[in-house]
Order: structure tokens, then sequence, then C-alpha cells
């Protein structure tokens, strides 16, 4: 079969590889569409902070037909139309009994240890394959994977109804938070410094996109929430400045989520502040339990809004030159979408 493989940090070329096989509880998939990560960008640089398996088939956002299973497999079936949660997991550990098995001590993901969606077929733990509704294409459900992101960081912000968020970097992730914060009844702002973003904001439900670039976004929130503070703040950019205002936008007893990173050692936020405000300060990783199928569910229904974030499209081979130009994140490009069929 054909994939896209980076052998080594800045290296991407198409290759023929051999086709794997379904081991018990695994599922082979027909990738019939993947989208490109921030994660995936990271894993052709070489910075990612997880560790990569080099040489790699990225890729994790991904939707297609199952095409076989491997013993012990009940749930699914050769034929099926599934979304994939793109995690391999011990079953043993205490995050796993616990139910938190995104936090597995021995975590592994398609993309990064194991060959990735960036192939005409690949190998997922069929316990993790979910099927697709008949009317949802298949672009569509690869973008449960990052509606999951979102769903799982809107979530660990309990937000209440009514409660005024902020959610820093209109990216796709930002976007889908965005979405997801609006529907558990929160006020949402978000801030950006890219034009065309910030017009996806409003057109998704942002009562006001601030661009930071123009304006002191500090200062927009805390006129906006008239001098008290944002109860939700969602960091989606992963840059030092915005992760450096988190806490300078929250309100006093509020919630800073983190979902971006820089990937550095250290980042420059005031934890004097954040004590000072008795702020709840959480990080979020990837998803689990319900969060895929919940944003399966909630692309289906349309309550999340997915179709404008897919900016650009390619084929297989494409991908060799799109994932590096996925690095420009000043332009228009959101989530590029690779349709193999």
């Amino acid at each position: 079969m054909q994939a896209i493989v980076c052998d080594r940090p800045g290296t991407l070329s198409i290759q023929e590889v051999a086709k794997p096989e379904p081991g018990p509880g695994m599922a082979l998939i027909r990738v019939v569409a993947t989208g490109v990560c921030g994660s995936d960008v990271r894993g052709y640089l070489g910075t990612h902070p997880d560790i990569v398996d080099y040489p790699v088939i990225l890729g994790h956002e991904f939707a297609g037909v199952v095409d076989a299973v491997g013993d012990g497999v009940s749930h699914v079936a050769p034929g099926d139309r599934v979304a994939v949660e793109p995690l391999f997991v011990c079953g043993v550990c205490r995050a796993c009994r616990e139910g938190t098995y995104h936090l597995c001590a021995r975590l592994e993901l398609n993309g990064h240890q194991h060959p990735g969606s960036f192939a005409e077929w690949t190998v997922a733990p069929a316990r993790f394959c979910y099927p697709v509704p008949g009317a949802m294409d298949f672009e569509i459900a690869a973008l449960a994977e990052p509606a999951a992101v979102a769903v799982h960081a809107a979530n660990r912000a309990r937000p209440k109804l009514g409660d005024r968020a902020v959610v820093l970097g209109m990216g796709p992730i930002g976007l889908l938070c965005l979405q997801a914060l609006r529907l558990s009844g929160c006020r949402v702002m978000g801030v950006d410094v890219v034009p065309a973003k910030l017009e996806l904001a409003r057109e998704m439900g942002a009562e006001l996109a601030v661009d930071a670039s123009a304006t002191d976004a500090i200062e927009a929130v805390t006129d906006w929430t008239d001098g008290v503070g944002a109860d939700v703040v969602l960091e989606s950019a992963g840059v030092r400045e915005t992760l450096a205002e988190t806490v300078f936008m929250v309100r006093k007893g509020g919630t800073v989520v983190l979902l971006g990173f820089t990937g550095e050692d250290t980042d420059p936020i005031c934890l004097t502040r954040l004590m000072i405000k008795e702020a709840n300060f959480l990080g979020s990783v990837i998803y689990s339990q319900r969060d895929v199928p919940d944003a399966i569910e909630l692309l289906a229904s349309g309550d999340l809004v997915g179709r404008p974030l897919i900016t650009d499209r390619c084929d297989l081979a494409g991908l060799v030159d799109m994932v590096p130009a996925a690095q420009d994140k000043s332009g228009g490009m959101l989530k590029p979408m690779c349709l193999l069929s």
C-alpha cells in the first residue's frame, strides 16, 4: 500500500509499505478521509513533546471503512463506516481502571508510536471504532477526533449557564471549543490575530471577536465582564503570550483550561496572580469516555459545525506538501483534509 512516511524530522515522502494485518482486538481500516493536525506538523518538524517513533506514518484524525477484524472483535465488522479514536491503552494501569484511559501510563497513538492514517490502510483498536451515521460524509466524520478534543476541554471547564468564556486562538480546535462552550450556555469571546478566523468565530456564535494585534485582549476581557474577569478562559493557541494572559483574564474563583502548549519546559504564567485569585488551573489532553461518540452526535446533528473548518483538500500524495504548508498559521488555512477515495 502507499503511505506518507516521515523517516526523520523535516522529511516526508510517499512510499510503498506493507499493508498491516489486524491482531486480536484490532480492526483494519481503509482510510477514506484524514485531517492534518498541529500535532502532525510538530511530528514532521520533530518538535512534539510526546515521543514520536521515527520512521513514522503520521496522522490520527481519520474515518473510513472496516476492511477486516482480528480475533475477539464482535461489535464492528467489515464494511462498517467508522470514525476512530486513535488511542492504544494498556487497560490495567490505575488511569485505565478508573476510566481515564487517556491518561494511561503506557498510552500510545496512531501517528506517534503506531502507524497513522496518512496511508491507504491503518490498524486501530476495535473498541475505539465508532459507527458513522449514514448521512454523515467521511470528511466530517474525520473531524470527530478534533471535535472530541474540544468537547473534553469544555467539559473540563464545568461551565454554567450564562458564564462568560474566553477562547484564545481561533484555529480549528479553538473554534470547536467556542461552539462547545456555547452549547453549554456560555457567552463566548474569541481572540486571535487573523481577521478571517475572527470572522468565522462571529459566524459560529462568538458574542465578541477580538483582534489581539489591534486591541489589548486583557483590557477587552475586563471591559466585556464589567471589570470582573471571565468565568472560563480556555487557551488553545499554545503561544507564550496567550498563556501569560490567561491568569489576568480569569475572574477570582474562575477556571483556566490549558489546551494549547508551547512544548517548552517553562512558560511565563504568573502563579502569584493565580494564587491570589484562587483560580482553578487545569490541563486538558485529548479525550476519553464518551467524548468521541458525543462529538460524532453533535457533528451529525449540526450542533457542532465542522464544514467551514475544512479549508484545503488534497489526495494522499498531496500531503507531502500540505503538512509543511500547515506550519503557516497567519493565512486562511484552518483544517487541511486528505481524501483518499
